[in-house]
């Protein structure tokens, strides 16, 4: 991770995109990174075409785990659940692995990540939650 995108991580980190509250109960998700400690609440709100309308979340954790989950906010914003879902698969196959090209904006700051692979679970935490919320979406009659 190099000095340009590491401001880009701490930029969202200080001033998390979607952050709020999500009271215990309220949520349509949740993810627990249980080597840290870090969790994460999250909220979807569905506009009346079906793309997401909000993505807000209450996190607890590093500054990795707020950055995704402002980074993923932004970016899901307008999105189908087939869209979430394979952003989702998406960015698991580049995180730590073929890295993250210019289209992916300001995700580019986990390029390099794998060099500290405690960090990984922190940068897919929102993403377990998205998942979670995803099936338990699909699930309801």
């Amino acid at each position: 991770m190099n000095d340009v995108y590491q401001a880009a991580l701490l930029a969202h980190a200080k001033n998390p995109y979607g952050a709020g509250a999500v009271p215990r109960g309220s949520e349509d998700a949740e993810a627990l990174n249980s080597g840290c400690g870090d969790e994460i609440r999250v909220k979807l709100a569905w506009s009346p075409g079906g793309g997401l309308e909000r993505l807000t979340y209450e996190i607890h954790g590093c500054a990795v785990s707020v950055a995704a989950a402002s980074m993923a906010a932004r970016r899901l914003e307008g999105k189908t659940p087939a869209e979430i879902a394979a952003t989702a698969v998406a960015f698991a196959a580049r995180l730590g692995q073929t890295g993250f090209e210019e289209a992916w904006g300001d995700f580019q700051a986990f390029n390099g990540i794998e060099k500290f692979p405690a960090r990984l679970h922190c940068a897919r935490l929102v993403w377990q939650a998205l998942e979670k919320a995803l099936a338990k979406k699909n699930a309801a009659p």
